[in-house]
């Protein structure tokens, strides 16, 4: 059963196979994530080939039927991306992956893999990652427009998500007992007065009436800064 991560790939070494254009898609997103991204292929899209000589990612020429340098490479990464057209080379190349433990996403078999990469973005403190499981890449990418349209909506949220970061910061800086963190979060959080100054956007009610509920736990909130407040 697969489940949802959001993973620091920071020098994190990630493996694509498949110098195309999907390939090209994948090495231009996670080079930005901090990860050493290697390109595996006979030949390499044009994009490809400019993220190299721009330093963002290494190219390594082959044929992916060269068993002996697939397994050197694959054997020093930590997630394997498979892009290629045919699925023609997946079950050896996951016979390896396994063997090394690397997880395995395949572009080409969404039934199969064992990594699925999804639609995502992020919008103020939310990031949202959407996919069908390979259904619909197409209907996945509309259903995530629809989240960020109601999201761009709900600046009492957006207010919210901040504030409660910051509760939490003070609130374990103080209190040692979890389930008494938690009634204080859950205070908070349900506080009616406070999510009316949150949706008005009210900074000085919105401190008055938080520091009302953390004053009873013997806390207080001294500033609120302007990203909190927006």
């Amino acid at each position: 059963m697969r489940m949802p991560f959001f993973i620091d790939l920071s020098n994190k070494k990630i493996l694509i196979i498949g110098g195309g254009r999907e390939g090209a898609k994948r090495a231009e997103k996670y080079s930005k994530t901090g990860a050493k991204v290697v390109v595996y292929s006979r030949s390499f899209d044009g994009k490809i080939l400019e993220l190299s000589s721009s330093g963002s990612v290494e190219l390594v020429e082959g044929d992916v039927a060269d068993e002996e340098k697939l397994e050197e490479l694959i054997k020093s990464s930590d997630i394997l991306m498979v892009t290629l057209e045919s699925d023609e080379y997946n079950e050896r190349i996951q016979e390896i992956a396994k063997k090394y433990r690397v997880l395995v996403n395949l572009a080409n078999d969404a039934e199969k893999t064992e990594l699925v990469v999804p639609i995502d973005s992020s919008i103020g403190p939310f990031r949202i990652a959407v996919t069908t499981e390979g259904k619909s890449s197409m209907v996945a990418r509309e259903a995530l427009h629809k989240i960020i349209d109601y999201l761009s909506r709900e600046e009492e949220l957006m207010r919210l998500a901040e504030l409660m970061y910051n509760v939490k910061k003070i609130v374990r800086r103080s209190v040692s007992d979890p389930n008494e963190r938690l009634k204080i979060y859950y205070e908070v959080f349900n506080n009616n007065d406070l999510r009316a100054a949150l949706r008005t956007n009210d900074p000085f009610n919105v401190k008055e009436v938080l520091n009302n509920i953390l004053r009873k736990h013997g806390l207080e909130i001294e500033e609120i800064g302007e990203h909190e407040e927006a």
